[in-house]
């Protein structure tokens, strides 16, 4: 399978997993919760995460995690795939080395998204506290973090060489 059919599938699953959990997930979506599903990753204490409950229908809830394990290995995937490309256009040192090391923050994206959703599912249990509800948050902030700093090379990177080439 060539590189292009890689990052096509890749793209394209992606995208399928994410209209899908978008779809599904419409009805998480309140002026409380106004990002969905997002909003109960993030939430940061006790009170926020039992008026999400509260006003969310838990199967609709647990469906939609599950879902996100699907999509997990999609956007990780397409992570993987963009930055390989991206990796195999560049001769500056310090972007190849930047690049090998967004590798993995892809991959410690996914497993962080494991463990958040893993935490999520006990809460919709009636099982969490203060401390499960900061590590939630946490791992979801840390994923976030790491997903956002990938884009942003994804995006960047690109522009940088060819600003050096058209400078040389």
């Amino acid at each position: 399978m060539t590189t292009k059919t890689k990052w096509t599938l890749s793209l394209l699953s992606a995208l399928a997993t994410a209209l899908i959990m978008q779809t599904q997930g419409a009805g998480l979506k309140t002026d409380f919760t106004p990002l969905g599903i997002v909003s109960l990753e993030l939430a940061s204490n006790l009170a926020q995460v039992q008026h999400i409950l509260a006003l969310w229908n838990h199967e609709a809830l647990v469906l939609n995690i599950g879902l996100d394990f699907l999509f997990i290995p999609a956007y990780t995937f397409f992570f993987i795939q963009s930055l390989q490309i991206t990796l195999a256009k560049h001769s500056l040192s310090w972007l190849q080395q930047l690049g090998k090391k967004l590798l993995v923050v892809a991959y410690v994206a996914a497993v962080l998204d494991i463990v958040e959703n893993i935490l999520m599912i006990g809460s919709c249990l009636g099982h969490y506290s203060a401390t499960s509800i900061c590590a939630t948050a946490s791992i979801a902030s840390a994923k976030f973090v790491g997903i956002g700093f990938t884009l942003l090379y994804l995006i960047a990177s690109p522009i940088i060489t060819y600003t050096r080439k058209t400078a040389n």
